[in-house]
């Protein structure tokens, strides 16, 4: 799921740098102070007071971890605690790779395997507590006693200095593998820009709110929060859609599931994951396949001219092993547009994939004449993939897809070398391409 280190690595850089305490004493002595201001009736009635008791609250949060930047290299780290000692140094695997990790009295560091510093987790805060909770709190007093907004701007710019640090340690848990808690604090930083400070949607972290909340084993809340993200427009590319379905099938909602799939197929028919969700559920249900065609149907008579949608139907045929239609359907979507790739690859797939059947088949086959009959049919399928392949090759310049194709040009046209002179000589150019010489 490298998407969400992805997504939400930007935040870093919009996290704030404050003169926080040089220890946890000073710290908790720092917090003190703040809040036996706040409980001051008079002093309680500035904005500056609360603003004073969320930036202690926030720098409190920070102490553990001051100054030390992700991206930075373990020797630099090293030197830069060189007064800290390091307690242990272990391996762990987490979410997304194994990790050397770094223990230090009050955190650990988690280096990737350049000894790159990749997100640390603070093991013993200096001051117990939910305090980016009570920063937002304190926040919201200030805003309270501030009618005429003097102080809005940095009362602004402190909750987004809070949404950001939440964003981070929601992603440096999910790294670590702790899903549980790395769920919570993306549902928190969602709930941060809900509020009314900010005032905004926050749909990456609705999202992974989610996704990780699944992954932690707590199905009520992922779909809670899918069904959040469906009713702000944030599909992820029918994505929203596959996993909320994937989570009533995993609960045993056989209709929850195929209705919230017929829904997202609407929406998104070229999403694979839909697409085969859909299949499944018809097959395993033993429901009439015919409604799914319709769903499909539907989609092109509004869209006659979209030639996805007719690669998706032949996707179709394909799963229910009806190959004579599907070969239809890719060459049809090859017919509405000349230029979509998809098409003429579906097909040479499809031919490919039988062939390899085939080959299988001869391999169990004890009778020689058999075999010898399946080893040809093999052949002539290969040979019927080779001009869908250099079409779809042709059509574009998308390298991942040239490479593919090219490594399916080279097998076939090496197996087939003894049939045509010319062949051998396709096959050496192919695998030049793959080999990236060419």
């Amino acid at each position: 799921m490298k998407r969400i280190l992805i997504a939400l690595s930007f935040i870093l850089s919009l996290t704030m740098v404050s003169a926080q305490p040089k220890n946890a004493a000073d710290a908790l002595k720092a917090v003190g102070k703040a809040e036996a201001a706040a409980a001051d009736a008079k002093k309680a009635a500035k904005p500056a007071t609360w603003i004073s008791l969320a930036k202690a609250y926030i720098e409190a949060y920070d102490q553990p971890s001051r100054n030390i930047l992700t991206g930075t290299p373990q020797q630099e780290v090293k030197l830069f605690l060189k007064e800290q000692q390091i307690f242990s140094t272990t391996e762990k695997k987490g979410a997304e790779a194994t990790y050397t990790v770094d223990s230090y009295a009050d955190k650990d560091l988690y280096y990737n395997d350049g000894g790159i510093l990749e997100f640390f987790l603070v093991t013993k805060p200096a001051v117990e507590g939910d305090l980016l909770g009570k920063a937002i709190d304190a926040l919201g007093k200030a805003k309270e006693v501030d009618p005429k907004d003097s102080k809005g701007k940095d009362i602004l710019a402190m909750m987004e200095d809070i949404h950001g640090k939440l964003s981070n340690e929601a992603l440096s848990e999910y790294l670590a593998g702790n899903f549980e808690k790395a769920s919570g604090l993306f549902k928190k930083a969602a709930e941060c820009a809900a509020n009314p400070i900010l005032g905004r949607v926050d749909s990456t972290n609705t999202y992974y709110t989610a996704l990780v909340s699944n992954m932690a084993g707590n199905k009520d809340q992922a779909i809670e929060f899918y069904k959040k993200c469906l009713d702000m427009g944030y599909y992820q590319n029918g994505f929203a859609y596959a996993n909320l379905a994937e989570t009533y099938r995993t609960m045993g909602d056989k209709d929850a599931c195929k209705a919230v799939l017929e829904e997202g197929f609407v929406k998104f028919p070229e999403n694979s994951n839909i697409l085969i969700g859909l299949i499944n559920q018809y097959m395993d249900n033993n429901d009439d396949t015919g409604k799914l065609f319709e769903l499909m149907h539907a989609a092109q008579a509004l869209d006659p001219n979209n030639a996805s949608l007719f690669y998706v139907e032949g996707n179709v045929y394909k799963q229910l092993n009806d190959f004579e239609n599907a070969a239809k359907l890719y060459q049809k979507a090859s017919e509405i547009d000349p230029n979509y790739v998809f098409g003429p690859l579906g097909l040479g797939v499809l031919y490919y994939d039988q062939a390899i059947e085939l080959q299988n088949k001869a391999s169990e086959e004890l009778d020689d004449n058999k075999y010898f009959a399946l080893v040809k049919e093999m052949d002539d399928t290969l040979e019927k993939a080779i001009d869908p392949f250099e079409k779809a090759f042709a059509r574009t310049n998308d390298k991942e897809i040239q490479g593919a194709v090219a490594e399916y040009l080279k097998n076939i046209y090496f197996r087939l070398r003894e049939k045509n002179p010319e062949y051998e000589a396709l096959s050496k150019k192919y695998d030049a391409i793959v080999k990236g010489e060419n």
